[in-house]
């Protein structure tokens, strides 16, 4: 009797254990769908200006920008949602709700504030500090609740917004620089620019990839102590 109740109690904690290793890897997944479709769309969308597709777009190309960058928010969220809920990991029953409030009142808030202070030079890294305050919300609120629950054994998403906010002080600053610069083709002008928000848009892009793999690579190698902790 007492050997069968030992074997039940090892089979709940295995089974404890082997949820949170879920939980730990399914939310490491988050940062490769950020990664993939936050930063791969508007890259995308940036490559149109240097194509010879632009001349199409002319006027239109901001609110195309700004329509994909939408896109890609919205499509990386539901992704997110679809693969916690998959992977039975969204945890407090309250998380999408905060999940949905986080990636969307941070963006709409910044970015109306700059519309309506004039600081158009800003709105295409925009993105870059208003996903650092979402990453930043999650960790402090879902994040937290999972890691009290044992069932997560790291903070990627806290780290994640802290390294996202601390990216945005050069990105910024690139953004805010002022001069101009054309892109030409056979010695003809496509489209001028200012130097500053387009060289800044590289930099947040290339600085999220390597905050969301840093992110990602600790959440996946954190996970194993889930299984093999004492």
């Amino acid at each position: 009797m007492a050997e069968g109740m030992e074997e039940a109690v090892r089979i709940a904690d295995l089974a404890e254990r082997l949820r949170a290793y879920k939980t730990s890897l399914a939310y490491s997944y988050c940062f490769v769908i950020w990664a993939s479709l936050m930063i791969g769309l508007p890259l995308a969308c940036l490559a149109i200006m240097f194509s010879p597709w632009f001349g199409a777009l002319g006027h239109h190309y901001l609110a195309v920008f700004f329509t994909i960058v939408g896109v890609a928010i919205v499509a990386s969220l539901a992704l997110m949602f679809f693969l916690l809920i998959r992977m039975d990991a969204l945890g407090d029953p309250r998380a999408s709700l905060i999940w949905s409030l986080a990636f969307s009142v941070p963006f709409a808030l910044i970015y109306s504030s700059l519309s309506a202070c004039g600081l158009w030079e800003f709105m295409p890294v925009a993105w870059c500090p208003a996903g650092g305050i979402a990453f930043l919300i999650v960790g402090l609120t879902v994040e937290n609740s999972l890691v009290r629950e044992g069932l997560m054994n790291a903070r990627p998403f806290l780290l994640t917004g802290l390294l996202a906010l601390i990216a945005s002080v050069p990105v910024l600053y690139l953004a805010s620089r002022p001069e101009p610069c054309e892109y030409l083709v056979a010695s003809r002008p496509m489209w001028a620019w200012l130097a500053g928000p387009l060289s800044a848009m590289l930099l947040a892009s290339a600085l999220y990839l390597v905050i969301s793999f840093v992110a990602s690579l600790y959440a996946f190698l954190r996970a194993e102590r889930a299984v093999l902790k004492p």
